[in-house]
């Protein structure tokens, strides 16, 4: 526990020194991450991130009214940023409500030691009646559909990420494939029914990862001052009652039925990538039990979400009635102390 300690510690962005000062310069590190957060927004490639700076703004520092002062500029400068790139409407609403409104409701939750599944739960709530009151008030003042907007926009995203795919050599892609992405492109609905899935399972994800980050560099003693143990991330599980759910899921995916096969594979989605962060817990788990850290602890962890999804999922999914990190000689000797 001390090599985790000491490596979680050696992770912190910046630390107070006991003269008052910050290495890192406190009002120019934290202007930057102010700055950060729109970039991740609008690059794309890390629009999934796009909290994290924003929530670290909000949390850490052991000073709640510095914390929340910063957020509250760093929402500002976003939201311009964001609307000179995206426009007024989409591009300072869109930020509002996938960037800054999970920052500030997760660092809230967090700050007022509610712990990382309610603040999560929280996150999600708040961005999914937000967005919903928003489409509503658009719908109301501006005319304009949201729901055939929000289908037109993703049919042409999917347009043009096949087009992207069709673009690259044939050696990448078998025959079968190239079929398959040729009749999505002529036929971008297909993908539609699956859209209330995905959408649920990213919203999930981008209000887990910017807290389970935190969690793991515990800035400025982040885990004391939220009441969060040190050994969260490798002992977490997902809730028993998960499992009756899944099973819903797996048994109408099977036999097929009106409605319900379109709800449960719906339904799926979120739960998997739940049952995939257990799993990665207990991967966790037994990389400290056996101390790899640094660049083998990245391949481990690399290999595991590129390559080895689905096994991590079983892990996380059969973990109810094995319970594999009781079985670890380590987490028995760790019980014991």
């Amino acid at each position: 526990l001390s090599d985790w300690s000491s490596d979680v510690c050696s992770s912190d962005l910046y630390l107070d020194r006991s003269d008052g000062s910050d290495r890192n310069g406190p009002w120019a590190f934290q202007l930057a991450l102010c700055l950060l957060g729109p970039l991740f927004f609008v690059s794309y490639l890390f629009t999934i991130l796009a909290p994290l700076p924003l929530l670290y703004l909000h949390v850490g520092t052991p000073n709640p009214r510095k914390g929340r002062i910063w957020a509250g500029i760093a929402v500002l400068i976003g939201t311009v940023l964001s609307a000179a790139v995206h426009g007024w409407l989409w591009g300072s609403l869109s930020f509002f409500l996938f960037a800054s409104l999970p920052a500030l409701v997760l660092g809230e939750l967090l700050i007022r030691r509610s712990g990382p599944e309610r603040a999560i739960l929280g996150a999600v709530i708040a961005v999914l009646a937000s967005a919903s009151a928003s489409g509503l008030l658009i719908q109301r003042t501006k005319g304009i559909e949201i729901i055939p907007t929000i289908q037109k926009t993703t049919e042409t995203l999917i347009r043009q990420s096949v087009d992207h795919l069709l673009s690259q050599p044939r050696n990448e892609a078998s025959e079968a494939t190239l079929e398959e992405l040729k009749a999505l492109k002529d036929r971008p609905g297909l993908l539609m029914e699956d859209l209330p899935g995905l959408s649920a399972a990213l919203l999930l994800l981008l209000c887990s990862l910017p807290c389970i980050a935190l969690i793991r560099w515990n800035p400025k003693g982040f885990l004391r001052r939220s009441a969060i143990s040190r050994d969260f991330l490798r002992k977490w599980s997902s809730p028993d009652w998960l499992i009756w759910p899944a099973l819903f899921c797996g048994a109408f995916l099977i036999f097929d039925a009106p409605y319900l096969t379109d709800i449960a594979r719906n339904l799926l989605k979120p739960i998997v990538l739940i049952y995939f962060f257990h799993g990665m817990s207990i991967l966790a788990f037994f990389l400290d039990s056996l101390r790899l850290r640094g660049p083998i602890r990245v391949i481990f962890y690399g290999t595991a979400v590129l390559f080895l999804t689905l096994m991590v999922v079983s892990f996380g999914f059969f973990d109810l009635w094995f319970s594999f990190r009781s079985r670890n000689r380590f987490g028995n000797r760790e019980k014991e102390d």
